[in-house]
């Protein structure tokens, strides 16, 4: 009878024990301690945090930040957010007005970081584009400033000097956050840096045959990228993604895939135009497919490494072909 006594209480404490851990994970997963709007910033997050504290990203995958909408689930992660980080209003309009919620201590924004904006590239967009008719009428109609947009490439993440930056910051946010982890995070942190030296390095390397080879974007989202890595960008075929480029713009490019000779046109996971395909019809250009949000990539350890390149590969194996 005894004997039975303790078996049953220690079933009883099994399931208790079961249902804690379940409850725990339950809510260490719903309210993560470091929330990033976009996956490139949570995979430099969470290479800095890895070992003492998990990171959410807002945006469901294979989403863009140039025009999502908020659900409000999204706006509970925000909420319970002990650090949120984001590039700016100028690049994910929609958590200006859910993050003037948050204290500066719970808010990274890097692009008010006085050494990100010494990086900070112009766009070189043509002023027809600006002007365009449905670029205007588009943002008019839903209230986007969208002229300081315009005015800087947001793309800040595909920088390996301003992402050096980025994991400073955070590194630097996450002391304070978490002082008893300090020894961790100094050791997460040479990691990442080491990590990104030797990455640089290999995709400087791997790259340097097909820098002189002529290519078509399909969104100005590249250039930091491109200029680090001395690539022969022709341009791109909108500045915002979500504004189809007018017949105008399409027959300017068109007359200069065919005189430049031109290899590729990259066009990305989120946006597929179907106009490519027909513009590219009867020319020896090919379609290769550039990730800047890094969709396939899940939240682990070296994740922006991989990421980065995963980047390179996508251009070397298009551009590679010829």
């Amino acid at each position: 009878m005894l004997h039975k006594i303790k078996k049953n209480i220690q079933k009883l404490i099994e399931k208790k024990y079961i249902i804690s851990m379940l409850l725990i994970s339950f809510l260490f997963t719903s309210y993560a301690n470091i929330v990033t709007s976009i996956r490139p910033l949570g995979f430099i997050a969470s290479d800095i945090a890895h070992g003492i504290t998990n990171v959410q990203i807002l945006l469901p995958n294979g989403i863009s930040p140039h025009n999502y909408i908020l659900k409000p689930s999204d706006l509970k992660k925000i909420k319970n957010a002990n650090l949120f980080i984001w590039v700016s209003s100028d690049l994910e309009t929609f958590l200006t007005k859910p993050l003037t919620k948050l204290s500066n201590k719970h808010l990274i924004t890097l692009l008010e970081d006085p050494e990100i904006k010494l990086y900070l590239l112009k766009n070189n967009y043509n002023s027809t584009l600006i002007n365009n008719k449905n670029i205007n009428k588009y943002y008019n109609k839903i209230n986007y400033p969208y002229y300081s947009h315009y005015k800087y490439n947001m793309h800040i993440w595909l920088s390996p000097d301003i992402v050096r930056i980025i994991a400073n910051i955070i590194y630097n946010r996450l002391i304070i956050l978490y002082p008893n982890y300090k020894k961790q995070l100094d050791i997460n942190f040479h990691i990442f840096n080491n990590k990104l030296t030797q990455a640089d390095k290999n995709i400087t390397n791997m790259l340097f045959f097909i820098r002189k080879k002529q290519y078509f974007v399909f969104h100005d989202a590249y250039s930091y990228f491109e200029n680090h890595y001395h690539l022969s960008s022709l341009g791109y075929f909108t500045i915002n993604p979500i504004i189809q480029p007018g017949a105008k713009r399409l027959y300017q490019i068109k007359k200069i895939l065919i005189q430049k000779k031109v290899i590729c046109v990259f066009v990305e996971p989120q946006f597929k135009p179907a106009v490519i395909k027909t513009m590219i019809k009867n020319t020896n250009v090919q379609i290769g497919i550039l990730d800047p949000l890094g969709s396939n990539i899940k939240l682990s350890k070296d994740n922006y490494i991989k990421f980065l390149i995963s980047l390179s590969n996508q251009f070397k194996n298009c551009l590679d072909k010829h």
